[in-house]
């Protein structure tokens, strides 16, 4: 999935994007209100970064994964792996994704330059592929 179809779908469904100074995360994404928002830091500077920044906060919006930070019983990771998940789905499919081994791109690296992520996104859906 492109860039601008993330894009798309934020517009589509009024979900607001910004950017704003977040170093320490990358990217946040807020349901308030009813309203739902994504903050990507300022300091992104690959286009790479940007896609899974954006595809992972899109996640969390998507499937209304979000975690509060006060309650001992939220588990966050349950809602990071549904982010993830829906960010990989979209940004790598799984027929590209076999396409892509079959045609001799074996590596994290090159996998991650071919699909435009970051190599440690590229980790996880290999991992996410393995055990699909």
């Amino acid at each position: 999935m492109e860039t601008t179809k993330l894009y798309d779908i934020a517009e589509r469904h009024n979900i607001t994007v910004d950017r704003f100074g977040l170093p320490k995360c990358g990217s946040v994404s807020v349901w308030h209100n009813n309203r739902l928002f994504i903050a990507l830091d300022s300091g992104i500077n690959t286009r790479a970064e940007e896609r899974v920044c954006l595809a992972h906060e899109l996640g969390h919006c998507e499937t209304l994964s979000f975690y509060n930070i006060y309650s001992p019983a939220d588990i966050r990771a349950k809602h990071e792996n549904h982010a993830n998940r829906w960010a990989i789905q979209r940004l790598i499919p799984e027929n590209k994704y076999r396409r892509a081994l079959r045609n001799g791109y074996t590596d994290i690296h090159s996998l991650a330059e071919y699909f435009d992520v970051t190599d440690e996104f590229m980790t996880k859906a290999v991992e996410y592929y393995k055990n699909t």
